[in-house]
C-alpha cells in the first residue's frame, strides 16, 4: 500500500520543515505549501489523503482553505493555530475539520495520533462502503438510488446527478465511479474559479497562453483520461464554457488554451451534478438545450432527507462512528429522544447539515451520558430547554462553585469548548440561578 499523502500548509519555513520531517519519518508522503493559496492550488492538482494546516497564513487562512476543500471533497482536515482564536475549534468542526490543535503541540502524543485516527477512519469507511453501498439508508427512496447506481455504473453514458445542496450528490458520483471499473477520479466545481480561468482549469493550457502561464499544464480532462470526472455545480457553468464542454462530450477532443494543431483525444466518463432545475434553466435560456440532453443521457435524482426521514437514524449512526473515530473518542451512545429530535428536524441542508450538527453535538457531549436533545441545541440553532434540573447545567454550576467562581477553570475542568460553556451559561444566568 502506498504511503498516505499529507498536504501541509504552513507559512513558517522552519515549522514547515520540522513538521514535514516528522511526518516523513512516520512514513507519510508530504506535499508542502507556503500558504493557503498555494495549498489550494496543490490540492486541486494532486491527490491528497489528508490536509494539515496552520490557521494564520497570508492570502488564505486555514478556515478559508478548509471551506474551499470542503466544497470539493470530504478529505480529512486537521487545523492548528498558535495564537488565541476564540471558538476556533467550534468553527472548524462546523466546517468539517476532524481535529483542531493548539500550537505548539506534541507531535508524537497529539499530532500523529490525530492523523492516524483520521486516516484509519477514512480507510475503514472506504473499505466497508464502496460503490452503491456508499449511499446509506433503509428507505425505499435510498434503495432506488442504489439500484440506479448499480445499473448505470458499468455503462459509458454521461450521467446527471440532481438534488438539493448537501443531499449527497458527490457520494452518488463516487459510487458510480467505484462501480465503473475506472481507476482515475477527478472532481471540480465550476463555481470555484473565475470564468476567465475555467477553460484553462478544465482543458489545460500551453506555455505563454496567458500572463503567468510559464509552463504548459494539462487540464482536468487530460488528468482524468481513462477515468471519471465529476463536474459539480454544472448548472452554474457560463455560456462560453457550456459550448466547449459540449464539443468535448460529443467528440472526445479538446484543445488546450493557446494550443494549435491537432486536438487531443481523451476518454473520460463525465458525471455532472447540480442543485438547479436544469430543465427550467433551459426554458429560461440560461443553459444550452443541446448540452442538457448530452449530460442527461441518464439521470439520478437524489431525494432530500426530509422525504426519507427513516434514513436519518441510519445516517446518524454512520456519521457518529466516523466522527468519533476521527477525533479519537469512543462512539457515543444516544438516547431515543436524541434520535427523535433528529427525525423531527426538517434538515434543509440535508445529509451535510446532519453531519455538521452531529460534529457540533460531539463538542457539547460530556463523554459519559448518552447524547441528548440538548446536545443538538447549538448545532440546530434551537433554544435550549429550561436549565433547571438539566444535568449539564448542574455540573457546570457545581464546577463553577468548586472553582471559586472562576468560569474558565470550571470550563476546563468539564472539558467544554468556550462556545458550549458561554451558550449554556447564558441560559443559566437568565434562569436566575
Amino acid at each position: 500500500m502506498s504511503a498516505a499523502r499529507i498536504l501541509l500548509a504552513e507559512d513558517s519555513e522552519a515549522t514547515r520543515a520540522r513538521l514535514g520531517a516528522a511526518l516523513r519519518a512516520s512514513g507519510y508522503t508530504v506535499i508542502a505549501a507556503r500558504d493557503g493559496a498555494e495549498a489550494l492550488a496543490r490540492f486541486e492538482r494532486e491527490p491528497v489523503d489528508l490536509v494539515l494546516s496552520d490557521q494564520r497564513m497570508p492570502r488564505l487562512d486555514g478556515l478559508g482553505l478548509l471551506r474551499a476543500v470542503r466544497a470539493r471533497t470530504a478529505v480529512p482536515f486537521v487545523l492548528y493555530s498558535a495564537g488565541p482564536e476564540p471558538d476556533l475549534a467550534w468553527r472548524a468542526a462546523r466546517l468539517g475539520a476532524v481535529g483542531c490543535l493548539s500550537f505548539p503541540f506534541r507531535v508524537e502524543e497529539q499530532l500523529l495520533p490525530t492523523i492516524a485516527a483520521s486516516l484509519g477512519a477514512r480507510a475503514a469507511d472506504t473499505e466497508k462502503r464502496r460503490g452503491a453501498a456508499r449511499f446509506l439508508g433503509a428507505s425505499p427512496a435510498a434503495a432506488r438510488v442504489r439500484a440506479r447506481i448499480a445499473r448505470l455504473a458499468p455503462l459509458r453514458a454521461t450521467i446527471l446527478v440532481l438534488g438539493e445542496t448537501g443531499v449527497g450528490k458527490e457520494v452518488v458520483a463516487r459510487a458510480l465511479h467505484e462501480a465503473s471499473g475506472r481507476s482515475l477520479w477527478r472532481s471540480f466545481a465550476v463555481t470555484e474559479l473565475a470564468e476567465t480561468l475555467l477553460e484553462a482549469e478544465l482543458f489545460g493550457h500551453e506555455r505563454g497562453a496567458f500572463t503567468g502561464a510559464v509552463t504548459a499544464r494539462p487540464g482536468l480532462f487530460e488528468q482524468a483520461d481513462g477515468g471519471t470526472l465529476l463536474l459539480d455545480e454544472i448548472g452554474d457553468a457560463p455560456p462560453a464554457l457550456q459550448a466547449k464542454l459540449l464539443r468535448v462530450l460529443e467528440t472526445g477532443e479538446l484543445r488546450r488554451v493557446g494550443g494549435s494543431g491537432s486536438p487531443r483525444l481523451v476518454d473520460v466518463r463525465v458525471v455532472a451534478a447540480t442543485h438547479r432545475d436544469l430543465a427550467a434553466e433551459v426554458r429560461a435560456g440560461r443553459f444550452r438545450r443541446d448540452l442538457y440532453y448530452r449530460l442527461a443521457e441518464a439521470v439520478v435524482a437524489v431525494p432530500p432527507l426530509r422525504e426519507r426521514a427513516e434514513d436519518v437514524e441510519t445516517l446518524a449512526h454512520a456519521f457518529l462512528a466516523e466522527l468519533a473515530a476521527a477525533q479519537g473518542v469512543p462512539v457515543p451512545t444516544a438516547s431515543p429522544d436524541f434520535f427523535a429530535a433528529l427525525r423531527a428536524h426538517a434538515w434543509p441542508g440535508n445529509a451535510r447539515e446532519l453531519r455538521a450538527a452531529l460534529q457540533s453535538a460531539l463538542l457539547w457531549w460530556d463523554g459519559r451520558a448518552p447524547l441528548a436533545p440538548t446536545d443538538l441545541a447549538e448545532a440546530l440553532a434551537a433554544p435550549l430547554p429550561d436549565p433547571v434540573g438539566d444535568p449539564l447545567s448542574e455540573r457546570m454550576l457545581a464546577a463553577w462553585r468548586a472553582a471559586g467562581g472562576n468560569q474558565e477553570a470550571a470550563r476546563r475542568a468539564l472539558g467544554l469548548s468556550r462556545a458550549a460553556w458561554r451558550h449554556r451559561w447564558e441560559q443559566i444566568r437568565r434562569s436566575g440561578r
